[in-house]
């Protein structure tokens, strides 16, 4: 982020050596306002980083989420008291051109994406004590969970061999060695989290491929070829090639 401040500052020497007024270049109120920006969108990507990616469940998204908007919450009430340590970009301006006074409408504009945040993910509160037992059945308080997994939720607690397994890391492979009788509701939540994944990668995948495969260079590929591609490329299907191959005849030639 700074090397595009610093090309913003290259740009506006440039052009005053070319005699062209670029009056925004000039303005220090513009430039604090672009730098605050550069900064607050560099927050937002690291979030939109966090979020992509393939193979992560619906807790972690909404892990992801929920400290962002805490961080959120935090960088409001620096700003605030005119504390700019997570905005260094918008620091190094105010200090350029001593603005000391405190931007109240940068608190005003955080209120609004902390809101935006809030009415986005509203649902999401609805369930979260249904993802936090799906997350980590070992941490969640038992009278918080419903009355219909209780029980089950406290025979997991105190099952040593089940903890071990939840140690080793793999939630979905944890749930499998539940008895799916015994802790039948308990169950019915895990498919139901298990089942919401995160399809916008998996679009934004699909659609990738299908551009680099059909190209100017490709054109003659039939749909029923650019549907094998794609199904080959999104499937998490991974052929034994040993067996594969054992099954082929070796023909010597004479």
């Amino acid at each position: 982020m700074e090397r595009f401040l610093n090309l913003i500052e290259e740009i506006g020497i440039f052009l005053a050596e070319k005699q062209r007024d670029v009056p925004e270049l000039k303005n220090p109120d513009w430039l604090c306002d672009l730098a605050f920006l550069v900064d607050i969108t560099n927050h937002l990507n690291v979030l939109n980083t966090r979020l992509q990616g393939k193979n992560q469940l619906i807790s972690q998204l909404y892990a992801h989420v929920s400290s962002f908007q805490c961080k959120l919450t935090v960088f409001r009430s620096e700003l605030n008291s005119g504390n700019y340590n997570h905005f260094p970009n918008y620091k190094k301006m105010a200090e350029k051109f001593n603005k000391t006074a405190i931007n109240f409408s940068y608190v005003e504009k955080l209120d609004i994406l902390i809101q935006s945040f809030q009415n986005r993910f509203s649902e999401f509160k609805k369930v979260k004590s249904l993802l936090d037992i799906f997350s980590n059945p070992f941490t969640i308080s038992v009278e918080n969970a419903p009355e219909s997994m209780q029980l089950g939720i406290i025979d997991i607690q105190n099952d040593q061999d089940l903890r071990n397994k939840f140690n080793e890391g793999d939630l979905l492979n944890f749930y499998r060695c539940i008895d799916k009788n015994t802790y039948k509701d308990l169950r019915i939540n895990v498919l139901k989290c298990a089942s919401l994944l995160d399809l916008t990668y998996i679009c934004e995948q699909t659609f990738s491929i299908l551009n680099n495969n059909k190209a100017k260079n490709r054109n003659r590929f039939a749909n029923e070829s650019l549907e094998a591609v794609l199904r080959v490329a999104t499937i998490k299907f991974e052929p034994n090639i040993k067996k594969i191959v054992s099954t082929m005849q070796c023909h010597a030639s004479n």
